[in-house]
């Protein structure tokens, strides 16, 4: 049996061992909240992993993505990422359909069908991007229920978050057959800077000091690169986050 000590631990490794544009809990981030959402992460990880990794069919891959959706019910004390989330979801009285949406859009990866529409791209996002962010909020407000105001901001940036994310990497997808964007580049990126517009308020939801400024630098940074992908002589070419183009930025949006 594995400790919470060890399973958060195991956690953090998984977090600090991946890139991502923004880190999973930054110094920013309450030493209360850290651990947590290592957990989350981990969790988020191994279903993408599942879902994008190696060569298992689409029904094998489904298959161990349900097998994690019911250790989120009945977990494994011998798995470290099953012992920290099962802690984190008690602690944090974190709802499981949060979970379930996560695991709905891996599935969704699993057996992939292009959005047709801009509607089907929000869909994907208010199961791939939106819970995340009310996590976030849920462990910032210490279990409590955000307001449905807070919610509404936070998934308008997390799904305008998405979409850069999937413009940023649109080379990696469309490698592997797939392509998230049914609407011409420009016209991704206008509506995307509506999403972040009308999000940006979620700032002023959040519990602690901290997190607000995590907030906001997470906006500006989502924001910087969305001009990056904008302003890219070649949607092919891969951009990433420089201290530069923060800087930049910051001036911008200040």
């Amino acid at each position: 049996m594995i400790s919470t000590t060890q399973a958060y631990a195991h956690c953090r490794s998984i977090a600090k061992d991946h890139y991502e544009n923004f880190p999973v809990a930054s110094f920013l981030v309450p030493k209360h909240m850290r651990d947590h959402l290592y957990a989350i992460y981990a969790f988020a990880r191994a279903a993408d992993d599942i879902a994008d990794e190696g060569s298992l069919s689409a029904a094998a891959r489904i298959e161990q993505l349900e097998k994690l959706r019911a250790a989120l019910r009945t977990p494994s004390f011998d798995d470290p990422i099953q012992v920290a989330l099962d802690h984190t979801i008690t602690t944090c009285k974190l709802p499981l359909s949060l979970f379930d949406r996560l695991l709905d859009a891996f599935v969704a990866d699993s057996c992939f069908t292009p959005p047709a529409s801009w509607d089907d791209v929000l869909t994907y996002c208010n199961n791939s991007a939106n819970p995340i962010g009310e996590l976030f909020l849920r462990l910032d407000h210490n279990g409590r229920e955000p307001s449905e105001q807070a919610i509404r901001a936070s998934n308008s940036v997390c799904t305008a978050l998405q979409i850069t994310n999937f413009l940023q990497d649109i080379s990696i997808d469309l490698g592997r057959q797939r392509n998230y964007l049914p609407l011409p580049d420009q016209e991704i990126i206008r509506r995307t800077r509506l999403l972040f517009k009308e999000g940006a308020g979620v700032v002023h939801h959040a519990a602690s000091w901290r997190i607000r400024i995590e907030l906001w630098a997470i906006i500006h940074g989502g924001r910087t690169m969305l001009d990056l992908c904008a302003s890219r002589s070649d949607r092919m070419i891969r951009p990433t986050l420089t201290v530069l183009s923060l800087v930049m930025q910051l001036f911008r949006f200040r």
